[in-house]
């Protein structure tokens, strides 16, 4: 994200001050108020027709080579279920139907900073995976035989999702 120094609208220096009781760089020439907003992001927690979970291997930073979630950011003017379903599509080429919300998480990654994260229960018919180049590695398990995933996000919605089900 850009961190402005002068103003984009008038090129004035921007000031620090206290705007709605958080410090925010300000132009005192046009009142231009430098608000720094999360980037939106999915998730997708995906099941097949067996109740296995599909869990993917990172090819690339941030967390390479670490288990995870399919997923990734929203494209300007995309809603969150479909950027979720597209995400999935570009990553593993499977089709999925959106079962339900699991949650809206928020982040701060050293790469990105304030990342806002929306998760999606998701259902495969057909789970046959063919992976992008942002994957190593992936299938579907049974809960049991999940391999390790750390990212401690990916380990909270795995989570949550998981005591929707218990209720459910």
């Amino acid at each position: 994200m850009n961190r402005y120094s002068f103003c984009p609208v008038c090129r004035q220096l921007l000031e620090w001050a206290e705007i709605d009781g958080r410090a925010r760089k300000i132009c005192n020439s046009c009142s231009w108020v430098h608000y720094i907003n999360p980037i939106p992001a999915v998730l997708a927690y995906v099941v097949n027709r067996n109740e296995e979970l599909l869990v993917v291997r990172r090819a690339h930073e941030p967390a390479f080579n670490e288990w995870a979630l399919p997923g990734g950011f929203l494209e300007a003017g995309e809603e969150a279920s479909d950027g979720c379903l597209r995400e999935l599509m570009e990553e593993t080429s499977l089709a999925g139907k959106i079962d339900r919300l699991v949650g809206v998480y928020h982040r701060n990654v050293e790469k990105y900073g304030s990342v806002l994260v929306i998760a999606y229960s998701v259902v495969v018919e057909d789970d046959t995976l063919s992976l992008n180049h942002e994957l190593s590695e992936g299938a579907f398990y049974p809960q049991e035989l999940i391999p390790e995933v750390r990212i401690p996000l990916h380990l909270q919605i795995i989570h949550d999702a998981a005591l929707f089900e218990l209720v459910s």
